[in-house]
């Protein structure tokens, strides 16, 4: 088993997530990079504090074939950093077929099955392997978008698939426009530039997330150079809106095998 603490970056091999990997790397972390395309220059420069794994993160079975991989070769995994994400590839508007009689095309929802299914699939994979830690536990930390929060009317999609039990700490990191491969350079340029937030924004807020471990559950926005955590939004008719929330233990248990274990679930 490695001493050293393993993490799992998804969609590694450019944008956010290559910065993430070098980032990790530099602070002693072995990072397994899963995307669909290698990064050899990456990997060449990570040397051995870095593996290369092939991963659609939006089938189910191309992760769990990744994180046994990763397990098999470190024998731990400590973070997940689930961070592939692509935009909407087609048009939800279906603005083209106002005035047809003809059924519009399927869409195309390969955004969600990228951007929320496979932070799902990846999700549950973790919560896995991290059981199996000599130290039960870890980090898993999302990359979401503040789209997901003020909606980009151009990605519909894209916004909605964006919208700690075990010692396992879920946060959510939310960029600003990331001038990533992604974003058409126009849009970039449409933006200004001193509005577009530095991919260090993210990385910071990715180590925040990995080493404050008073952080659980929090969903933090990524703006220029800022880190901002969004507050809990406000029950606008008080105990009434809390109850109607509030995990209802015999449910849950019905659900998930289990009761909750939180403090304020109806019994």
């Amino acid at each position: 088993m490695s001493s050293s603490r393993v993490a799992i970056v998804t969609g590694a091999s450019s944008g956010m997530g290559e910065a993430l990997a070098e980032a990790l790397a530099s602070r002693d972390w072995l990072v397994a990079m899963f995307d669909i395309q290698p990064n050899d220059t990456l990997a060449a420069r990570l040397g051995d504090r870095a593996s290369y794994h092939h991963c659609d993160v939006s089938d189910y079975d191309s992760q769990a074939r990744a994180f046994t991989e990763v397990w098999d070769k470190y024998g731990r995994i400590d973070a997940l950093c689930a961070n592939a994400g692509i935009v909407d590839k087609s048009s939800l508007y279906i603005l083209n077929h106002r005035n047809s009689d003809e059924i519009p095309p399927k869409p195309n929802l390969l955004t969600t099955d990228i951007d929320w299914k496979g932070v799902v699939y990846g999700t549950q994979l973790a919560v896995h392997f991290m059981r199996k830690n000599k130290v039960p536990g870890g980090n898993i930390v999302a990359t979401g978008s503040v789209a997901a929060v003020v909606p980009h009317e151009t990605y519909p999609e894209y916004d909605g698939a964006k919208a700690a039990k075990e010692n396992i700490r879920i946060n959510c990191v939310l960029p600003g426009i990331v001038a990533t491969k992604i974003i058409p350079p126009e849009m970039v340029a449409a933006v200004s530039l001193e509005c577009l937030t530095p991919v260090s924004t993210i990385v910071r807020a990715y180590n925040k997330c990995l080493d404050d471990d008073s952080l659980a559950g929090e969903v933090l926005e990524c703006s220029v150079e800022e880190i901002l955590p969004l507050p809990v939004p406000e029950l606008r008719n008080g105990r009434f809106s809390k109850r109607a929330v509030t995990v209802w233990d015999p449910l849950f248990k019905m659900y998930h095998g289990e009761e909750s274990g939180l403090p304020d679930a109806i019994p």
